[in-house]
């Protein structure tokens, strides 16, 4: 019985710490953006590795029941066709939209976005980027992260903000 008890003890905390996620160091200027492949809207995934040769910014949201990510979704839009003419492309990523392509239909009514939208939920495979949940990455075309946006829940890095850094 002693040892029954010992198994489903040892079996639980090592359960425990397998499904904790290990943190990283936080990602800077100058890394690899680490790769990741998400559902989106279609059958098709959305892989980092689908936007290599362009600027890619990445920003994240929670769903469409959130203001702050509504306001910032549609105000990246209005700068949508400036940001491409930069040479880039955006993707935003959703953590919290819990009804999956669904849920991203309703964010592109709500809104009219344009862009590439996917899903992460938990921020199971982007959990690298943005531990806070609202920062924006800036991606050169190879890749690599030149700049980092931070961002709070009511506060966003915007399309103008992001513009600015797009033409340095």
């Amino acid at each position: 019985m002693m040892l029954f008890k010992w198994l489903i003890g040892s079996s639980l905390c090592f359960l425990l710490l397998a499904g904790t996620q290990v943190n990283a160091a936080e990602l800077k200027v100058g890394d690899e953006a680490p790769a990741f492949t998400l559902d989106g809207e279609s059958a098709e995934p959305v892989k980092l590795s689908d936007f290599k040769g362009k600027k890619l910014v990445i920003t994240f949201n929670r769903a469409n029941w959130c203001p702050f990510c509504m306001k910032q979704v549609v105000d990246l839009q209005k700068h949508y066709g400036d940001i491409k003419a930069e040479g880039a492309e955006l993707l935003i990523i959703f953590r919290e939209e819990a009804t999956g392509a669904e849920g991203l239909k309703k964010i592109r009514e709500k809104t009219k976005a344009t862009m590439p939208l996917a899903l992460d939920l938990e921020a199971e495979k982007t959990g690298a980027y943005s531990p806070e949940g609202f920062d924006t990455y800036i991606l050169d075309e190879e890749g690599k992260i030149v700049t980092i946006l931070h961002g709070t829940k009511p506060d966003r890095p915007m399309g103008d903000e992001i513009l600015k850094q797009l033409r340095k």
